[in-house]
């Protein structure tokens, strides 16, 4: 059976909006906080190459990536494709913000994975944050939304 499996997430993050999209949009060290099982290439200018393993079955695909530094915005594949996503850092206070992510995958029925992936590579991206800019990857706080 295919079908169309989409997963949204937010994550807290104790560290100025631009700085997170700074590590956000690195693309040439994201598999430092994707999680286990991803591994990312930079194959061109705006062009990623993904070999994504899981069960024993690996698969590499290619993505285009579109960055809105104005939004602070990354946006992965294209509608319809195997896998696709969004991902925006929102401004909440000085040295408060939030990352906003939500991934599409058809033809797949993995719902379980797909959210296991995701709050890993928010984490990673909070730790990873949080390495560069020496605090804590967690907030405390509340995020209203």
């Amino acid at each position: 059976m295919s079908r169309t499996v989409r997963v949204t997430r937010t994550r807290s993050v104790p560290t100025d909006a631009d700085a997170v999209f700074d590590v956000m949009t690195d693309l040439d060290d994201l598999s430092a906080w994707l999680p286990d099982g991803i591994d990312v290439d930079r194959y061109g200018p705006d062009l990623l190459r993904l070999w994504i393993g899981h069960g024993g079955v690996h698969h590499i695909v290619e993505r285009r990536v579109d960055i809105d530094w104005e939004s602070r915005r990354i946006t992965w594949g294209a509608t319809g494709t195997s896998y696709s996503g969004t991902a925006q850092v929102l401004h909440l206070a000085p040295g408060r913000s939030v990352v906003a992510a939500q991934v599409e995958l058809h033809h797949t029925a993995h719902r379980a994975t797909a959210e296991t992936w995701l709050h890993h590579a928010l984490d990673g991206l909070a730790d990873a944050v949080a390495a560069e800019h020496h605090c804590a990857p967690w907030w405390s706080g509340t995020v209203l939304t």
